[in-house]
């Protein structure tokens, strides 16, 4: 069974039966749970407590002697799901018929009006769009020489599109870490120095996607964009 839907907080649905997957969450069937680093489906009949240690193995059987009978739920790299939070969070602002005009803002009375900022926080909560980003900016910061130089091709690629779609991007420069591109900032509500054609905005462009996609296809999904 699914619980989906932009209309409310996401909190709403959670429970212990419940896989947070952003925009739609998974209700698992009568008797399931999930564990307590939602990593795993938990039988019925079994011990919550027996499921696997973060080594990987199992847990000790409960009290009952049942002995630990969970599968393990299916994952996203942190780009993939990124970008599917950002298609979850446009799906959800069209469905309200809401118009991305830029991150609230106290000086702009446009972005600091209350309606505004309630739909953007529902569309925030159901796509789970923040942790995506901060996920993806922890990955980034854990890469190696070898996945940067992979990850700058991407974004290279990307720019490409991007360009040719119309976008005004500048040129990257290298970080301290040679990335041309990071998340760093974003989390604080800075967004990219890119500039868009008219009627389009970053966040909700399907031009962003789509070209990340055309990136993956040729350089896999360590390239970002």
């Amino acid at each position: 069974m699914f619980a989906a839907g932009c209309g409310s907080s996401a909190k709403e649905s959670s429970g212990p039966q419940v896989i947070d997957a952003g925009q739609v969450d998974l209700q698992l069937p009568d008797g399931w749970t999930v564990s307590s680093d939602g990593k795993h489906a938990i039988r019925p009949g079994t011990d919550s407590a027996a499921a696997p240690n973060a080594d990987g193995g199992s847990g000790a059987s409960g009290a009952s002697g049942a002995s630990s009978d969970t599968i393990p739920l299916a994952t996203q790299d942190p780009t993939t799901k990124f970008f599917t939070a950002i298609n979850s969070f446009q799906s959800c602002l069209k469905g309200l018929n809401v118009k991305f005009i830029g991150a609230p803002n106290p000086n702009d009375p446009a972005t600091n009006d209350p309606n505004y900022i309630k739909n953007l926080s529902t569309c925030a909560a159901k796509s789970n769009i923040v942790q995506a980003l901060k996920d993806q900016q922890t990955y980034q910061d854990n890469l190696t020489p070898a996945e940067i130089e992979q990850q700058n091709k991407g974004y290279l690629a990307w720019r490409d599109c991007m360009i040719g779609r119309g976008w005004g991007i500048p040129e990257p420069k290298p970080d301290e870490k040679g990335r041309l591109f990071s998340f760093s900032g974003a989390q604080n509500g800075q967004t990219p120095n890119f500039d868009p054609p008219p009627g389009q905005d970053i966040l909700t462009s399907n031009d962003v996607r789509e070209c990340a996609a055309e990136t993956q296809q040729k350089f896999g999904s360590d390239s970002g964009g």
